[in-house]
């Protein structure tokens, strides 16, 4: 019966005629199937913007940006100056000067070992009561990209705490006090008493040329240097200056500390902006206890009160 049925299938180019049991059906047209692609494990699935501005564009973000800052290290070789360290990184040079404890930038020792971020920014001390939508807000960055940078779960902070601040850049009096383009005040307060430029002699009354300011302050109160450098001159007995201390800051600048009471320091010590080189005085050439401050540059008298802050 099989072998009967299977003799009854005629098959033609255009289609199939069946058959069965001498009923005859309609013919089956051929079916032509599409070739199977070859087959591929590989996916291509299309990347999803981590964000999106309202008008549809897709926005460029930094993925550093929202992740835990980094830091490497950098030896300084003979040569080095903090700007090129600086463009070698990518980076700001005021982001090494504020992660580093850099004493002076003319004078980058050889050896010193940097710390150097993975992206630009600052480091800052938490002070009482800051939290860090504060910060983000004073520094114009957002409170995210702090939180993540130092691994932050919380606004709370503990005074005290450092963090590092992303995309924040240092103020600019800061910078330049940094660079040492701008000196800090040689004593922690400040009363000018005669300023710089012509004035009257005040023993001759003779109109003369008075280099520097005079600062009224206290006998014995601390004179501070007013940029990080080297002592050229620590004389206890200068003549007219009295006691007097000369500090040499590179780039052609010198700051002189006159009519002190006491000299802490020697001839060629190093010393950082703010320690103590004497203490206020009235020896010399002097009518009460005040600090003579003046400044040089390429050796001419140039008005203090251009360079400091």
């Amino acid at each position: 019966m099989f072998m009967a049925f299977v003799a009854n299938l005629l098959y033609s180019n255009s289609g199939i005629r069946k058959t069965i049991n001498g009923v005859v059906f309609a013919e089956v047209p051929s079916i032509e199937l599409p070739a199977t692609p070859p087959h591929d494990d590989r996916i291509s699935v299309p990347p999803t913007p981590a964000r999106q501005a309202t008008n549809g564009e897709l926005l460029n973000i930094d993925p550093k940006v929202y992740s835990e800052v980094g830091f490497s290290t950098y030896t300084v070789r003979e040569g080095d100056t903090i700007w090129e360290i600086a463009s070698q990184f990518g980076l700001r040079p005021g982001t090494l000067l504020s992660v580093n404890p850099i004493d002076s930038v003319r004078r980058l020792l050889p050896g010193t070992v940097l710390s150097v971020p993975d992206r630009d920014g600052v480091m800052q001390s938490v002070q009482e009561g800051q939290t860090v939508s504060e910060i983000a807000a004073e520094n114009d960055v957002s409170v995210n990209s702090i939180l993540d940078a130092n691994n932050l779960r919380s606004d709370l902070l503990e005074i005290g705490t450092t963090l590092f601040i992303p995309g924040a850049t240092m103020d600019e009096e800061e910078y330049l006090l940094a660079i040492g383009e701008l000196f800090r005040w040689p004593l922690v307060s400040v009363r000018s008493t005669s300023s710089f430029g012509m004035r009257r002699d005040p023993f001759t009354g003779v109109w003369r040329m008075h280099t520097g300011v005079d600062l009224g302050n206290p006998w014995g109160n601390p004179v501070l240097a007013a940029s990080s450098g080297t002592v050229i001159i620590a004389d206890p007995e200068s003549g007219a200056y009295g006691k007097l201390v000369v500090v040499d800051h590179g780039n052609s600048l010198q700051t002189y500390y006159a009519h002190m009471s006491k000299i802490l320091v020697r001839r060629g010590e190093r010393v950082s902006r703010g320690e103590r080189v004497g203490n206020v005085g009235n020896t010399g050439r002097s009518t009460g206890p005040h600090l003579h401050f003046s400044v040089t540059r390429d050796g001419r008298w140039e008005d203090p009160l251009r360079y400091v802050k």
